[in-house]
């Protein structure tokens, strides 16, 4: 049998994250930084298009609504403050996330993964790139010392293509509608601000009432929907 206590600690098994996030939204920008803290978390990158997701849920862009941005621009602002985040957006915004999704998968970056996803969201919401403009992403990859025209290259493959899409289909059979959303044993939890509960969940002092939740769902019904 094997000894699980070493030198006085008890052994704990990593626990696996999925972390589903398009470099459009800023608040995947913030879970990502505070996911940077949790050593005992192997987290899966999972870069995803929020289009698609959005359409699947036919849920409108934030963007789309435009007190809506202007809100959650604020938010961000004050998100920032609190915690000292040095915050600024794109130069353009929204922008085709797509380079930046390819470029930051696990088939085009491979090892090099973690430092890319870091290098693109730096460079984009720290020092305000342009982030749908591909030779501006390249500089700030080369910037870093990472092999941006090999990345480029590697990131139009065939295979960067399918696990993109995969990404997104894995993310809806989970129920994921936004980003961020991290996915750990089944649980799905959405937001940045959502971190917490999962590290409660992650701890076993998860406060949720599941009987209550379950009674409540079952017990009430849907209105109907109201033209104004």
């Amino acid at each position: 049998m094997t000894n699980q206590t070493t030198l006085g600690h008890s052994f704990k098994a990593m626990k696996t994250l999925n972390f589903y996030f398009d470099f459009l939204s800023p608040f995947s920008y913030f879970a990502w930084l505070r996911l940077q803290s949790q050593s005992e978390l192997s987290i899966h990158y999972k870069p995803v298009a929020l289009g698609p997701l959005l359409n699947h849920w036919s849920i409108k862009g934030p963007g789309e609504v435009q007190p809506k941005r202007e809100f959650l621009l604020k938010q961000c602002l004050r998100y920032a403050a609190k915690n000292k985040i040095d915050f600024t957006t794109p130069k353009t915004h929204p922008f085709n996330s797509l380079y930046a999704l390819r470029l930051a998968l696990k088939s085009t970056a491979g090892d090099l993964q973690p430092e890319v996803i870091k290098t693109l969201w730096l460079a984009g919401w720290k020092t305000r790139i342009d982030m749908g403009e591909p030779e501006e992403l390249k500089r700030a990859l080369s910037e870093a010392g990472l092999p941006a025209e090999e990345l480029f290259e590697k990131s139009f493959s065939k295979e960067a293509r399918a696990e993109l899409k995969a990404n997104i289909q894995e993310a809806i059979s989970f129920g994921v509608f936004g980003v961020p959303s991290m996915v750990i044993e089944n649980e799905l939890f959405w937001g940045n601000d959502a971190v917490e509960d999962m590290l409660n969940f992650m701890n076993g002092t998860d406060p949720l009432d599941r009987v209550k939740l379950q009674n409540l769902l079952d017990s009430t019904p849907r209105a109907a929907a109201q033209s104004l």
